[in-house]
């Protein structure tokens, strides 16, 4: 069998393309195998570092936390990345964003909020200046008006529920909100049901930009005197930015957005950005695929088999497992044990169920198997069912073990410098041989 790739990513998430994108601006020969919506999908569009510390208090900065999150678990990745490599990893990746049109915004060192769907607020890292910007800080510590607006019909989102949230918080309660529905034009001229309309729906609507001056004057209407108006997450996925100016424009106003229920308009730029960022450089994204097997001899990956390619094997110098957790299928819960499907890799996690899960479901610890994963050396290189260390594989993001991105809020942080820091190991080692 001959070399196909120099690198061979099994997942297309976050994780995948960060080390792909990496691994291809280095000339490698890089591959993603994708079996169809990532985590992307799901996000609220932002990039966290470290939310919470271990009693649930939100954490301010968030790599002064790094120390102690490090000297507490060694064993966690960003112990494995180190804080330079965290640092190394998002200036990389947020450059790359730059360049496809994306600017991802930060609070110097400092994390920042975004508003959820549920109208809570978030502690992160990174947003999209839709999000968070320093007119957003001025317009939040100031007493203007905000208005919360959503279109007729659309039922994934209620802003009665954001405006209940935020209310609870120091923040707005003395805020005055504006709620307020606006229609779309489009409505008129469809047969679909109003209630039908998908975030993605709208988006592509908007992408026309036909009906931006009649929205905007319904936004003027409805906002009344509100200098910021935040509407769900749909005004478009690759010239977004270009309708949000216009709007402001428009409407003389700040418009924010709040992603809305799955699928996540602002996570959808994030995940286009990056692969088209990807197949710029050279890789080969393949969609629609799905690894189901590997074969590993003297500790070493020889190939994988795909649905679709049957028993023809795929072959690389290196391979990387971005497949995420339990929701992706990166890793699976049987009846009294957890497992990781393709390779039998060693996973660290507890086996009697009664101790996978919390009694209160939203508890702010969250549940003890978002911690499970595979184990890792220093590197990232994972351990086989027998014990051994398996040199040309590589481990990435929320497959992982030693970490809950939801309690500690750092799911898109570990992505990414994990991600990077083993694509660093597979360039390292190519350049080598």
């Amino acid at each position: 069998m001959d070399v196909i790739y120099d690198c061979l990513i099994i997942g297309g998430g976050l994780a995948g393309l960060t080390c792909g994108i990496r691994c291809a601006s280095n000339g490698l020969h890089t591959a993603i195998i994708s079996g169809g919506m990532n985590s992307l999908h799901f996000s609220s569009g932002s990039i966290d570092i470290a939310g919470y510390n271990t009693k649930g208090e939100i954490i301010k900065k968030p790599f002064d936390y790094l120390k102690t999150m490090i000297k507490e678990n060694s064993a966690h990745p960003y112990a494995k990345t180190g804080i330079p490599g965290v640092r190394e990893s998002l200036n990389f990746i947020t450059g790359k964003f730059m360049e496809e049109g994306i600017n991802l915004n930060h609070n110097n060192d400092m994390n920042h909020f975004h508003v959820t769907t549920l109208g809570t607020l978030k502690p992160t890292f990174l947003s999209q200046e839709s999000v968070f910007n320093t007119d957003v800080a001025d317009i939040a510590n100031s007493h203007n008006k905000i208005a919360i607006l959503n279109f007729k019909g659309f039922r994934d989102y209620y802003p009665e529920q954001t405006a209940a949230n935020l209310k609870k918080n120091s923040m707005f309660k003395d805020k005055e909100i504006i709620l307020g529905d606006i229609s779309l034009p489009y409505y008129l001229n469809t047969e679909k049901n109003l209630h039908e309309f998908r975030s993605i729906d709208l988006a592509r609507i908007f992408e026309t930009e036909r009906y931006l001056p009649r929205i905007a004057e319904e936004i003027k209407k409805a906002s009344g005197g509100a200098s910021i108006v935040s509407l769900p997450a749909f005004i478009g996925i690759r010239n977004y930015k270009t309708i949000r100016s216009k709007l402001q424009e428009m409407t003389g106003k700040f418009i924010y957005e709040i992603p809305s229920l799955p699928p996540s308009i602002l996570g959808l730029r994030l995940d286009n950005a990056l692969k088209n960022s990807f197949i710029n450089l050279g890789g080969e994204y393949i969609a629609g695929e799905r690894v189901v097997s590997g074969s590993i001899k003297n500790n070493q990956v020889e190939f994988v088999t795909t649905r679709n390619s049957g028993n023809i094997p795929v072959q690389s110098k290196f391979y990387v497992l971005t497949t995420g957790s339990f929701f992706s299928g990166g890793l699976a819960a049987g009846f009294d044990n957890i497992s990781e499907p393709l390779f039998g890799l060693k996973v660290k996690g507890e086996n009697k169920r009664s101790k996978w899960y919390n009694s209160n479901f939203f508890d702010r610890k969250s549940h003890p198997f978002l911690g499970f994963g595979v184990e890792t050396d220093s590197k990232f290189n994972p351990v086989s069912g027998s014990g051994k260390t398996i040199k040309n594989l590589f481990c990435a993001g929320s497959v992982l073990s030693g970490y809950n991105p939801v309690s500690e809020g750092s799911g898109g942080g570990v992505a990414v410098s994990t991600a990077f820091k083993c694509a660093e190991r597979i360039i390292k080692e190519i350049k080598n041989d």
